[in-house]
């Protein structure tokens, strides 16, 4: 019965327009495969299959195009004579193909009809119709991410703007005044007027964390603070590398109020890197050395209640800031400060005054702005149903 279809069946009619390029906005590792199927074939739906054939040139000639074994079964990824390889095979009337490939090589094409019967069987094949060797290439720029160009350009020009404004009149600069930062100084006072130390923590993070990044900037100016004040500062780490960075920034913090004999190294302490041990251990140090101010700036998790509350219940004044939403209502209910987010990486800006630092700090919060008024715009144009800005600007 195959045999009677076969004779009765026109001639397969290779497939024509075959070309091979590079996808636009690819990374240089695909290309792409469009051909022509003939209206005849077409028509035969998935008793014709389309087979594409892939040739790997890298150092050597492109074979000819191979030959169908009449009989035999075909399979993606079968390897055929003359170094050919089945690419992709097609039953569903497809006429383009995206091959995923390296990136260092050259490579030609084939395609071809193929008759098979209900075991998936060859029982006739169409001319083999080949490309010319074409090598893949990344593009430049993806035209269809233009948008995060726009945002990249937009921070850039607003950092550089107000880096300028910045270094010719900084105190027009206006940051916003941060009580729990302003109270830093009144509490290391207190801590000198009663004799006892100041408590600084750094979170349960490691130093390549943000937050941690954050904390010791901070733990600089409350270290040069102490200095002056000629009182005694314990710093409290999780990681042992933070606490090599930290003492490296008390010592300077020292050096810069013109006290290094005062500086004790031994009070950069390394407590241990489980959570409620480290926890244990900065309870003991409350305990034992009742400091009058503990300044908690960080990454916290679960033991920022037990902190918090064991100096509450030793009466001293505590600071506190963090980005973990989850922790700040405990740090909000025992603190007497609390730094919400942001606020704690607008410290350093606020306190040093720095060119770069104002910078940054500004330009993110006019991108801030320009996001809302974006996003304000495109759901009034969406709602209306007169533009989609999103689409056209983020695909």
């Amino acid at each position: 019965m195959s045999a009677a279809v076969l004779v009765l069946a026109a001639a397969l009619a290779a497939p024509t327009a075959l070309d091979v390029r590079p996808p636009d906005n690819d990374d240089g590792r695909h290309l792409e495969v469009s051909f022509t199927r003939a209206e005849a074939t077409a028509k035969e739906g998935r008793s014709v299959a389309t087979v594409v054939l892939r040739h790997t040139a890298v150092g050597a000639a492109v074979a000819g195009p191979p030959a169908f074994t009449l009989g035999a079964a075909l399979e993606v990824k079968q390897e055929l004579a003359g170094a050919w390889t089945v690419a992709a095979v097609f039953e569903a009337g497809e006429t383009a193909y995206t091959d995923e490939i390296d990136a260092d090589g050259r490579y030609a094409y084939a395609v071809a009809e193929l008759r098979r019967d209900d075991d998936g069987k060859i029982l006739e094949a169409s001319p083999v119709v080949v490309s010319s060797t074409v090598a893949p290439h990344g593009a430049w720029f993806h035209s269809d991410r233009l948008g995060y160009l726009g945002v990249v350009v937009l921070i850039a020009g607003l950092i550089g703007y107000y880096i300028q404004l910045a270094r010719r009149r900084p105190k027009d600069i206006y940051v916003r005044r941060i009580p729990g930062v302003d109270a830093i100084e009144d509490a290391v006072g207190r801590s000198t007027e009663m004799g006892r130390p100041v408590l600084y923590v750094t979170g349960l993070e490691e130093i390549q964390d943000i937050q941690t990044l954050a904390s010791l900037l901070i733990l600089g100016h409350v270290a040069e603070l102490t200095a002056t004040y000629d009182t005694e500062i314990k710093v409290a780490n999780y990681y042992p590398l933070t606490m090599v960075v930290a003492e490296e920034i008390v010592r300077q913090g020292y050096a810069n109020a013109g006290r290094m004999d005062a500086h004790r190294p031994e009070n950069v302490m390394f407590i241990t890197a489980e959570q409620f041990a480290f926890a244990a251990g900065v309870n003991g140090i409350i305990l034992r050395d009742r400091p009058a101010t503990n300044i908690y700036f960080g990454k916290f998790f679960g033991e920022s209640l037990l902190l918090a509350e064991t100096g509450f219940l030793t009466g001293a004044v505590q600071i506190a800031g963090t980005a973990e939403l989850a922790q700040l209502p405990f740090f909000v209910a025992a603190c007497d400060y609390t730094l919400i987010g942001e606020e704690m990486y607008a410290v350093s800006a606020y306190l040093s005054r720095e060119p770069t630092l104002l910078a940054n700090l500004k330009a993110g919060d006019r991108f801030k702005l320009a996001a809302m008024i974006f996003i304000v715009a495109g759901a009034a144009l969406a709602t209306a149903g007169l533009y989609a800005l999103g689409p056209k600007v983020f695909p």
